[in-house]
């Protein structure tokens, strides 16, 4: 199968090239190469691989610095989740071409306290980044173009240098003894990366269309996410103290969802189980992975 890919560099995108490189035959322009932004360029790159899928792993995913732009349609968060996913996803229509397009827990605005999210609940994004990805979703179901849309939540990597997640950011801070004071009324769902990968290659392998959560099959609170991480490192809990949502949102001009969880229940039925797993189980192969490089560092 031919899979062309855009925003391969991202951290889920280039996991799932490392993963799958000898499963599909890939092509992964960067955007120097082609520029979602620019429409003919996307159809020209779809049209030269003729690929079986494309994915669309690009998105600004910026939230703080996307608050700044909020309601500009000129502004680069817009122009990349919303303009861009636009132009790859008519590319795919007018070419007759499967996409895969990946969105995000933030279309919903958190508020759901009872169970995690579903596909059937309503998006309702409460800040710029949510929005401009729901619009992203809106216009690639828009474009009639055959479409699988997979939402994923908090994705965390061993060793993605670019941009730190949250399971690497505690990680660095409790390995360098420093104070950490993690959210205690917040429900959560960080999915292992290589989770992910596995979880959209199962569902191109099965050509699945539609809308489905790919994420880890629970959920706990950033307090609870930080304490797993210090006990399975053996790192100082004391270290780790707790804080409400709203006093970490009290500086922050994108809102923190309160309920940013998941549930990937969808998947499981269709796929069974032991392709997702919980949080800790994810945190596990984490470790194994940190420390295979710490001990293999060639």
């Amino acid at each position: 199968m031919k899979v062309l890919i855009f925003g391969g560099s991202g951290l889920v995108g280039s996991k799932f090239i490392d993963l799958y490189r000898d499963s599909f035959e890939i092509e992964s322009p960067d955007a120097t190469e082609v520029d979602i932004l620019n429409k003919d360029a996307v159809e020209k790159a779809v049209e030269e691989f003729a690929p079986d899928t494309v994915i669309n792993f690009a998105a600004y995913t910026q939230v703080e610095e996307a608050e700044n732009q909020k309601d500009d349609k000129e502004g680069i968060c817009y122009q990349i989740n919303a303009i861009g996913a636009k132009n790859v996803a008519e590319a795919c229509s007018s070419l007759k071409k499967k996409l895969v397009h990946i969105s995000t827990d933030y279309v919903f605005d958190g508020s759901k306290d009872t169970s995690p999210y579903t596909e059937e609940d309503k998006p309702n994004p409460i800040n710029w980044y949510g929005k401009t990805k729901y619009f992203a979703e809106q216009l690639a179901l828009e474009s009639g173009c055959p479409l699988l849309i997979a939402r994923i939540c908090m994705p965390f990597s061993p060793n993605y240098e670019l941009k730190k997640d949250i399971a690497r950011f505690f990680l660095e801070q409790l390995r360098a003894k420093k104070e950490i004071k993690a959210v205690e009324d917040q429900k959560i769902t960080p999915t292992l990366v290589s989770d992910i990968a596995a979880g959209l290659k199962t569902l191109i392998d099965a050509d699945k269309e539609g809308l489905y959560h790919v994420s880890s099959t629970d959920s706990m609170t950033p307090l609870e996410f930080a304490k797993t991480i210090a006990e399975l490192f053996g790192l100082e809990y004391s270290l780790i103290g707790g804080v409400s949502l709203d006093e970490y949102n009290k500086n922050k001009k994108a809102k923190m969802l309160k309920y940013s969880w998941l549930n990937p229940a969808k998947f499981e039925e269709e796929f069974g189980e032991g392709i997702l797993h919980t949080i800790e189980e994810g945190l596990v192969s984490f470790k194994e992975e940190i420390d295979a490089k710490a001990n293999n560092p060639i």
